[in-house]
């Protein structure tokens, strides 16, 4: 027996779902392809709850059962699964260095966020100090709609037009402040000019009195990853300085996008 894992126990835990991803993890121990005898030797279960696990996996696409043999292993989807962890974590290892040294050249707090996967809201993931000595609320873990906000716009602008035309479908007003976006016809606008300039502005749009700019990091498939954001107090918001900050957040994410594996220039990519 390779191994005896425990269950968890705990009032939100489905025992059957526990089962069926016990034996799922225990084939990064198993060879290639492994009969039923040999997982149920693994898991140290009993051979008909195996046997339906194993068969629930291969349903749904994470197991893969070879019809001469009658093994199991595992299906690519799982394989796709682990190379998204994979080029996210490659992401924010290759990011984290230049996005440090920018907030310190720039003197602000950077803050990087994810869309989620509803497509609806970004996700706050990492904030880099730039020895700022004023910080802002915004806290690994907040959310925001995807119209609301520097780092939001900046992943709305570069979807692609069909998901983009579903969140406008979707589109419900939020006021967050006087300053945030509330109609369809706005957010065009801005889609516009932030592929246009390389980088979006928000004017007060979560905080009165904050204003920022942002700018989005592309995959190799040309596909919004992640985005960044620096916010400073909006009466220190100049045109000058949004233009600045702007100029060197759009170099910053294009080095990253480029590590990435995106190598088409973004406007060429995103010309209509």
């Amino acid at each position: 027996m390779l191994q005896n894992i425990k269950h968890h126990q705990g009032t939100g835990v489905l025992k059957s779902a526990q089962t069926v991803l016990t034996v799922l993890k225990i084939f990064d121990r198993l060879p290639y392809e492994a009969s039923l005898s040999e997982v149920v030797q693994a898991v140290s279960l009993p051979k008909m709850k195996v046997h339906r696990a194993l068969h629930t996996l291969v349903s749904a696409d994470f197991l893969y059962q070879n019809s001469k043999s009658k093994k199991f292993r595992l299906h690519h989807s799982v394989l796709a699964l682990a190379r998204k962890i994979q080029n996210e974590q490659n992401v924010r290892m290759v990011s984290h260095d230049i996005l440090q040294e920018l907030a310190l050249e720039i003197g602000e707090n950077i803050t990087v966020a994810v869309i989620d996967d509803n497509k609806k809201e970004v996700i706050f993931v990492d904030r880099l100090d730039g020895e700022s000595r004023i910080n802002f609320y915004c806290d690994v873990g907040r959310r925001l709609p995807l119209h609301v906000g520097a780092a939001a716009k900046a992943i709305l602008a570069y979807l692609p037009e069909k998901e983009f035309e579903t969140y406008l479908k979707t589109f419900s007003p939020v006021e967050l402040t006087p300053y945030t976006i509330k109609s369809v016809k706005t957010i065009r606008m801005e889609r516009k000019a932030i592929r246009q300039n390389g980088y979006s502005l928000s004017n007060q749009e979560v905080d009165e009195g904050v204003s920022a700019v942002g700018a989005c990091i592309l995959d190799k498939a040309g596909y919004p990853s992640a985005s960044v954001a620096i916010a400073s107090l909006h009466a220190k918001m100049t045109d000058r300085r949004i233009k600045e900050i702007g100029k060197r957040l759009n170099e910053a994410v294009s080095e990253i996008s480029s590590y990435c594996g995106y190598g088409v220039g973004r406007d060429e990519s995103f010309k209509s």
